[in-house]
């Protein structure tokens, strides 16, 4: 079994998408070298018909980063190996490769910031995270690393005095590297912004660790058929070509050690693709992203690995490389069901003259015990009313309106707001049936005059806490203290849930997170579980017993707990409900919480 993603080609073909450049288009370059070959390319820019930036960006997005998975059209995103399926783009970011800060953005020059030779769809979370730290070499451990993009500290000698280095995927180096040598050729005279001097010093000037760092990237990962596609297709939009794919040799020329040669275009050929193996397939395992996997055991059994030509390369739990004696791993019963393994694997041969390494996938491990309930194969179905539903008595997932991803358990007791949980699985009537590992289920717990708790759970039952607003656009999970609110579903299917305090629960798409907001953001759906025989489920007790002693807090309210007494700091008892701001103790069961009304 080969991989199931492959690159989606034009429909014209892969003969006509990486054609040659057209006859005497790189005639000017001819004879010089050094800083005047540069020059040479500079001028090349007057081509340019600029693409207007957002939806025209997103129309040449359609032709240059698309791939197929699954038989369908899928956006190649070079900052993560998430799946988002088009026409849908919601959860993705233009991101520039250049930081655009560097130069002032659209304000500083509004060609550099739409250039489509530096932009590519990516991860909201990928490119906030990136932020406009430069390109460089991880040392010691990522602060950040989503399987194909590290975020960390710089080597010795990189980074130019930034804090963080940003470390694209070995099968992408090469592109950033040719997309940098573009940009700052291209737009070296348009006023770079000294307070982000990393890679540049004056007129734009790329710095000697910078110029050593990206010949290097450029040398070690060719110019394969997806880039030599991409400059066809962005040619054919932008008038311009990027000159160091066509001739990637012509960064050495300008920066490396032929820099006292005259280029000549008898003696240097335009680039013919060199393409990586494909990345190794993970047999059976469930797909939740590109060339990632992930798989549930408990009893013992055989995974095994589907490859092409080169040698396999394996990696466990983040161990040292080796070469595998077969293309399978034998796994032995689970210990218990806090058992969990991650292995990478990757294929190496040698192609035209370079070793080359496939991209890495990645499986993950868990044990699921069978003897407990797992939510995450479950079946569930998008809530389009409350009527004729009683909220309280059916476990639910909370989803993103715009990508469909579950809400995570992961996030809210330290960052205060929840994380999107990723991929999850529906057939083709929208039923939900796979879940990822760390999504919420949660439940919804009656207070009293039309109002919810709401209880946030792991797939595996456990009660995490209760949603508690802290503030703003601030909330926590709480065990003892929770904040009530109202349930609706609007005429277009979202689902909202109002607070007391400090807006609704919503999903920021920019910054993908859920949280109370008290602006207008993203919307959530609400799905709720239905059994394997297509009946309606009335499942209780997800939580524990002890999430039933919760106290809930509103504004200028308390909803104690059944047998609770209320005291103000002064010993004196206080009815629930209502309550003038100040500092109360909620007693009972043995135990006690502080609340403070304001």
């Amino acid at each position: 079994m080969r991989s199931i993603y492959t690159l989606l080609i034009a429909a014209a073909g892969a003969a006509s998408t990486m054609a040659a450049p057209p006859a005497g288009y790189y005639d000017s370059l001819e004879g010089k070298q050094g800083q005047t070959l540069r020059g040479a390319v500079k001028a090349m820019a007057g081509s340019y018909s600029r693409v207007t930036y957002g939806n025209k960006t997103w129309q040449a997005f359609e032709k240059t980063n698309v791939r197929q998975v699954n038989g369908r059209d899928a956006w190649l995103d070079i900052y993560s190996n998430n799946i988002v399926y088009l026409p849908d783009h919601d959860a993705l970011n233009i991101e520039h490769s250049v930081a655009n800060s560097w130069w002032g953005g659209k304000n500083g020059c509004l060609e550099a910031y739409s250039d489509l030779f530096h932009l590519n769809p990516s991860d909201q979370n990928a490119n906030n995270t990136k932020s406009n730290y430069p390109p460089g070499e991880v040392e010691g451990t990522p602060h950040f690393d989503n399987g194909l993009l590290l975020i960390g500290y710089p080597a010795e000698g990189q980074g130019g005095g930034a804090e963080k280095v940003f470390e694209p995927a070995d099968q992408f180096k090469g592109d950033f590297a040719r997309a940098y040598f573009y940009i700052f050729t291209t737009y070296g005279d348009i006023g770079w912004l000294d307070k982000h001097a990393y890679v540049y010093g004056d007129g734009g000037e790329l710095l000697p660790w910078a110029v050593e760092l990206l010949l290097r990237w450029n040398r070690e990962d060719p110019v394969d058929s997806y880039e030599l596609s991409r400059n066809e297709e962005i040619f054919k939009v932008q008038k311009n070509r990027n000159p160091f794919i066509d001739y990637p040799q012509l960064a050495e020329y300008i920066w490396g050690d032929m820099s006292q040669t005259a280029f000549s275009l008898i003696e240097e050929l335009p680039a013919e693709p060199v393409d990586r193996p494909e990345a190794p397939v993970f047999d059976g395992a469930r797909t939740v992203g590109f060339d990632t996997y992930a798989r549930r055991w408990w009893d013992g059994y055989t995974q095994t690995i589907s490859r092409g030509e080169g040698t396999l390369m394996l990696s466990i739990d983040g161990r040292d490389y080796f070469e595998p004696s077969d293309d399978w791993l034998q796994l032995d019963p689970a210990m218990d069901a806090t058992e969990s393994h991650v292995y990478k694997a990757y294929v190496e041969r040698e192609v035209n003259g370079y070793t080359l390494r496939s991209a890495v996938a990645s499986i993950n491990i868990d044990a699921r015990d069978p003897g407990r309930t797992d939510w995450s194969r479950a079946r569930w179905e998008r809530v389009t009313s409350l009527d004729g539903f009683t909220l309280d008595d059916t476990p639910c997932l909370v989803l993103s309106a715009n990508t469909l991803h579950p809400m995570s358990t992961t996030g809210g007791v330290t960052k205060k707001f929840m994380e999107s949980a990723g991929f999850a699985e529906f057939d083709d009537d929208g039923i939900l049936y796979e879940l990822p590992a760390n999504a919420a289920v949660v439940e919804f717990e009656a207070v009293g005059q039309g109002k919810h708790r709401l209880m946030v759970n792991d797939c595996l039952g456990t009660y995490i806490g209760s949603w508690n607003t802290a503030g703003k656009n601030a909330m926590r999970l709480d065990h003892t203290t929770y904040t009530p609110g109202k349930a609706e579903v609007k005429a277009d299917g979202t689902f909202v849930f109002t607070f007391d305090a400090d807006g609704s629960l919503q999903f920021n798409k920019t910054q993908p997170r859920f949280l109370n907001y008290s602006s207008t953001q993203g919307g959530v759906y609400l799905y709720r579980y239905v059994d394997m025989n297509g009946g309606w489920s009335s499942v209780r007790g997800l939580a524990p017993d002890d999430s039933d002693w919760s106290v809930g807090v509103g504004p200028g309210e308390i909803i104690a707990p059944d047998g609770a007494v209320i005291f103000d700091l002064n010993g004196r008892r206080v009815p629930s409900g209502r309550v003038a701001p100040g500092i109360y103790i909620v007693t009972g069961s043995g135990r006690s919480q502080k609340v403070i009304i304001n």
